[in-house]
């Protein structure tokens, strides 16, 4: 599962005790639902989905938290060049953020890679069906470049470390 480490250090002071970040996916630059100066970037945690949206030229961003226990279903549907992801939330405003609009129905995350529209939905899917520990992540995760990350603040990790250097957690 990869981890794009900007999307971490955005939301690391976002995180709620125990909290650990499983992956991220992004919307494409380019192609259909794609934003090409400011992607939305989803971080699926251990406990719940952080949704950023980016502003501005990508200078603001608003960050939305939906709860797993909330989530009542989630759906992709495969394009030939991307895919949607499409969540139903249980007990959300529809005033603005993710599900603006929808009248309480379900919210879309388009424009992703269709391989991280697959990943990031059977994970969701694994979270809402009780297949998941919503306490429970690995000691660490492994980004793009296999490298590994602290999968409590994110950072890199050297390697063979044991601890974090950022925050001191065993990993």
């Amino acid at each position: 599962m990869a981890i794009e480490q900007e999307d971490v250090d955005t939301i690391k002071n976002e995180l709620w005790e125990d909290e650990q970040v499983v992956l991220t996916v992004r919307q494409r630059r380019v192609g259909p639902g794609g934003s090409v100066i400011t992607p939305t970037s989803v971080v699926a945690t251990n406990k719940r989905i952080i949704i950023i949206n980016r502003e501005t030229l990508g200078l603001r961003h608003d960050i939305e938290s939906i709860p797993y226990d909330h989530v009542t279903s989630v759906r992709w549907e495969h394009g030939i060049i991307s895919s949607s992801v499409f969540l139903r939330v249980a007990g959300f405003s529809t005033e603005k953020g993710f599900l603006k609009g929808t009248g309480g129905q379900e919210g879309e995350i388009d424009g992703l890679n269709n391989n991280d529209a697959q990943e990031l939905s059977d994970y969701v899917e694994k979270m809402i069906s009780g297949e998941g520990k919503p306490t429970a992540a690995p000691a660490s995760a492994v980004g793009a470049d296999g490298g590994k990350f602290c999968a409590n603040c994110g950072a890199k990790l050297a390697p063979g470390a044991k601890f974090c250097s950022t925050c001191g957690k065993k990993v």
